[in-house]
């Protein structure tokens, strides 16, 4: 070995940091060395003291491989001559002799070797897996007591599986999830190592850095859905949160939580895991208790925050599982938890935030529901955070839970009765945060649904001092609003009120105690405003449901002598037989309808019914009328015979409440009666020539229908 001696001797003299190529020069004769001191420390005949001499070199050798490795221009060297094969043999080669004293000091320097040498080195990267070098690391990892090895061990995971995902999922198929999970522990590491707290933290840093690798492929977030991983990173959490965490603890536990962040929102098993082996309440812990270390710097404190945000919503996304729900709810312990972050104030936001969504989450069966409001008096509290909070996502997030909870019909008064209707109304302003528009509007839906009380408070206000009355917040958000989904949802609450409204008898008025007229309440609606808005969904919108909901409060408005205001005509027959009036879709129909016809023209595929037809179109429909007959005519077979008998309900009383109106009479019956005589001539021949399959066939029902209506202009 005089070779090595003297290369040995010659580098213990150089400054690796400055002299990588006298290292990179001598390289093949260190591994030259490195081969004899193998073939003496397997040689039964070589004696303990030669091979304990033989492994001090292999140490000292590999130490220098470590150092060189850190700089870039050694890696390729030492991965082009063997050197990582070589490594992982020697490891391999120890881990026979446990007896040997360099045991866990060759190791150490071994890993630090490897570690090194596949910094940004994929080609070494992969000679590490195929020279069986993970599974060697993990070996080291699940029987070493020696710290610092387990810490090189790790090391050279972290490395290895530095974007580089066939590392990583050769370690989760070797079950390196498990093994990591026994090794982050605190009782395992942190807490038996406290003389060396240093070091320990150091080695558990690296193993979440390598678990937050593998939970990065397909195949490590499968894997990670195990009750002993699940459970190590939960007490990790807690540990590093604890009144006597560091700054350094905060670098682990932004690894757990990103961990649990990647892996708990969208894992059913994960959130079923977490709840049925009582680890929730550590989460809720970290949550409400939890502060940054004592006197840390701001960057630590700004971090500490997005930790506390991410558990957040790892919280709300377990109280969604389905299965968990159950568990949750007769849970009283956590149940009354919500309960009380829900009264906190609005200095503790993120927790109000939290219970109002988890509870939300908790309230997805009516059953549920009804208890909340019923048994648990949970609405009151949310009014309250509703009434005292500026903070946009609390207002999102409790806005959500009262939609819900004022669905089922037992709900409805006590939620009402809250002054969550007064409350919410002008927050229907914030076009900036559509989002709580529209859950407002979900609010009112359904409490104006089949509840003649809620709709007297969203039509008068319960405030008499207040000007603006939450009807008329909500009309002036229809008819600002560009948002389908806003202008549809706020129309359908003016739907639900006339409905409502015109659905209460002389006797049910008395039942009812309103304090207010049914008729006052009717004139308040019955207003240009909210005819034209209900107008607009039956002409624009897509969805026939909308249209149907719109045709039955208009029939009840065109029916109903409040209608009249001072003598004059009737609102909506005069909006049905207005010309003039216009919507945002009307002109672009009609150029497209055009250019149809005109095409078919030139095309000579038109025949003369079909011209027939469209000179009564030509005529001067108004939007509504053309609509209502786009729904009998049917073209695209989208509509159902329900929607078509209401148009002829419609159509019929608009027929009998114009014969007081001789001008309006006559337009309907110019309009009427020739397009709907035409139209059953066309269903006619259709039937008998069985050749047009874009016009749907008219039932014998929906052929009455027309007949009757055509017959009062007959009769």
């Amino acid at each position: 070995m005089a070779e090595f001696d003297k290369i040995n001797s010659l580098l213990n003299q150089l400054n690796l940091n400055e002299e990588e190529d006298i290292f990179i020069e001598n390289l093949k004769l260190l591994i030259s060395g490195l081969r004899k001191c193998k073939n003496v420390i397997i040689d039964q005949n070589s004696s303990s003291k030669v091979i304990k001499d033989e492994w001090s070199k292999v140490m000292k050798t590999m130490e220098i491989f470590a150092n060189s490795a850190k700089k870039e221009k050694s890696r390729d060297p030492l991965g082009n001559i063997g050197a990582v094969e070589l490594i992982i043999e020697f490891i391999n080669l120890n881990n026979q002799n446990d007896t040997q004293s360099y045991s866990s000091v060759v190791d150490f320097q071994c890993f630090r070797a490897l570690a090194n040498i596949c910094i940004s080195n994929d080609s070494n990267r992969q000679k590490i897996l195929d020279s069986g070098g993970i599974n060697a690391s993990l070996n080291c990892i699940r029987k070493c007591k020696d710290l610092e090895t387990i810490r090189g061990a790790c090391a050279t995971l972290l490395n290895a599986g530095m974007n580089y995902d066939n590392v990583n999922t050769e370690i989760v198929k070797l079950d390196g999830l498990v093994i990591l999970s026994h090794l982050i522990e605190p009782k395992s590491i942190l807490e038996s190592h406290v003389d060396n707290i240093d070091l320990a933290r150091m080695t558990i840093y690296y193993s979440t850095r390598v678990m937050l690798n593998l939970v990065g492929t397909e195949k490590g977030k499968q894997k990670i859905a195990n009750k002993q991983v699940i459970s190590s990173l939960v007490h990790l959490l807690s540990y590093t949160s604890s009144e006597n965490a560091i700054e350094e603890d905060v670098d682990i536990l932004e690894n757990v939580v990103e961990i649990l962040e990647i892996v708990a929102i969208d894992n059913d098993e994960i959130q079923l895991i977490l709840v049925q082996d009582g680890l929730f309440p550590i989460l809720l812990d970290f949550l409400e208790l939890s502060k940054p270390p004592n006197n840390c710097e701001e960057h630590i404190t700004k971090s500490y925050g997005e930790c506390k945000a991410a558990i957040l919503k790892v919280i709300v996304a377990i109280t969604s599982c389905d299965k968990n729900m159950s568990p949750l709810f007769n849970d009283s312990v956590i149940f009354h938890r919500f309960l009380h972050w829900l009264n906190l104030g609005p200095q503790r936001d993120d927790l109000q935030m939290c219970a109002a969504l988890s509870l939300g989450n908790l309230a997805r069966s009516d059953e549920n529901c009804i208890k909340l409001v019923n048994e648990f008096k949970i609405a009151e509290p949310l009014v309250n955070v509703l009434k005292t909070s500026d903070n946009i996502k609390v207002q999102h997030a409790v806005v959500g839970v009262l939609k819900n909870l004022s669905l089922p019909v037992q709900n409805k008064n006590i939620i009402g009765s809250l002054g969550i209707i007064e409350i919410a109304s002008p927050l229907l302003e914030k076009d900036t945060v559509q989002p709580i528009q529209l859950g407002i509007i979900g609010i009112f839906k359904h409490l104006s649904n089949q509840n003649v009380i809620n709709c007297k408070k969203i039509i008068l206000g319960e405030n008499s001092n207040n000007p603006e009355k939450p009807l008329d917040h909500l009309l002036k958000l229809i008819q600002r609003t560009d948002e389908i989904a806003v202008k549809s949802e706020g129309t359908r609450v003016l739907v639900n009120l006339v409905k409502n409204i015109w659905s209460v008898n002389s006797q049910n008025e008395l039942n009812l105690n309103l304090d207010t007229s049914i008729n006052t309440l009717r004139l308040k609606l019955n207003r240009k405003e909210i005819v034209q808005s209900i107008v607009n969904i039956i002409i624009e919108s897509k969805y026939s449901i909308l249209q149907n909901e719109g045709i039955i409060a208009l029939t009840l408005l065109i029916m109903d002598d409040s209608a009249k205001v001072g003598g004059g005509t009737n609102l909506s027959l005069d909006i049905l037989t207005n010309t003039s009036i216009t919507t945002s879709t009307t002109n672009f129909q009609q150029n497209k309808e055009k250019e149809f016809i005109e095409d078919k023209e030139k095309e000579g595929i038109i025949d003369d019914k079909e011209k027939e037809k469209e000179e009564i179109i030509e005529s001067k429909f108004s939007p509504l009328l053309k609509a209502l007959f786009d729904i009998l005519q049917n073209n695209q077979q989208k509509y159902a015979d329900e929607l078509k008998f209401n148009v002829c309900l419609l159509l019929e009383n608009a027929i009998n409440v114009a014969k007081e109106n001789e001008s309006q009479k006559q337009y309907l019956q110019e309009r009427i009666f020739p397009t709907l005589k035409l139209l059953l001539e066309e269903n006619n021949n259709n039937n008998n020539n069985n050749n047009n399959q874009e016009t749907a066939n008219i039932s014998e029902n929906l052929r009455n229908a027309i007949e009757k209506i055509i017959n009062l202009f007959v009769n």
